[in-house]
């Protein structure tokens, strides 16, 4: 595999992410790239309303300033002797009290690359209030149009969808997963398809909210990502760690299940376009 997207992680976090260690920086991930494999990594940090960051003490960061105080530690960790190149990529949300993602076209300009999380509704209750998060049925429902809200943007930088249909926080993951049809499926990915969004193999295929398989991988979201492969989309991987210790012993698992569902170099979303090979290869 000569492709440098088998060896990359598009979906890491640092301190400018509230629910990160104030510690976190870009180069921390670096000691830990070579045992994992990784020879690329993107920065994704969530990108929250500039009044949610004043609650938490930041006053003087608005929701922009906090990303792009980044591009620094980013150039410099680029600028190292470290093989490990860097992209400056950014988490965004829909959130119903607003309708629209936390940025505009013009502002994605600033990065090389945009994540959608389409599944973050229990990370944000206070925001569906109208609604019963209590039923699988609900967040069900929620979790498929925030997909097929995300399929309907335009920004004119590459876009993927982080942990994909994965109903993260909720206790009824398996039946809010196993409710969602073949035919729904392949509406939503041939959607993503066509908008050559890339997306995600997430972390949430070894975690224990559904069942694993022998090899410690879920086949519901094996089956999920299966589906995205018969409909033509791009792939890329996240572990969506927030730390250094949940970057580490993850990413043999990611390429596995992009084996088990036929991932080639040919599926693979090209953020880099030239950017970081002379550094990676």
């Amino acid at each position: 595999m000569s492709n440098p997207a088998f060896f990359s992680d598009l979906h890491i976090h640092t301190n400018r992410s509230l629910c990160a260690p104030r510690t976190t920086e870009p180069a921390s991930y670096l000691p830990y790239c070579e045992q994992e494999g990784i020879r690329l990594i993107g920065i994704s940090d969530h990108v929250y309303p500039t009044e949610m960051i004043h609650q938490f003490g930041y006053t003087n960061e608005t929701r922009m300033s906090r990303l792009l105080s980044l591009r620094q530690a980013i150039k410099e960790a680029n600028d190292s002797q470290s093989r490990v190149g860097f992209l400056f990529g950014c988490e965004i949300d829909y959130f119903p009290s607003v309708g629209t993602p936390y940025i505009s076209p013009e502002e994605s300009l600033q990065f090389d690359y945009i994540l959608f999380a389409s599944s973050h509704i229990l990370n944000y209750p206070h925001m569906y209030t109208s609604y019963d998060l209590n039923s699988p049925d609900v967040l069900r429902r929620l979790t498929i149009e925030r997909f097929v809200a995300a399929c309907s943007l335009d920004y004119p930088v590459p876009m993927g969808i982080c942990h994909p249909l994965y109903p993260i926080c909720s206790p009824y993951q398996a039946e809010i997963i196993d409710g969602m049809s073949d035919s729904c499926l392949k509406e939503l990915f041939s959607m993503a398809a066509e908008k050559q969004i890339s997306v995600e193999i997430h972390a949430c295929l070894y975690r224990k909210d559904t069942p694993l398989n022998e090899e410690g991988l879920s086949e519901h979201y094996l089956r999920i990502l299966s589906m995205a492969k018969s409909c033509g989309c791009k792939f890329h991987f996240g572990s969506d760690a927030h730390e250094p210790k949940a970057f580490v012993g993850v990413h043999d698992k990611l390429r596995r299940a992009a084996e088990l569902i036929g991932v080639t170099e040919a599926d693979l979303w090209d953020v880099a376009q030239g950017k970081i090979a002379s550094k990676i290869q």
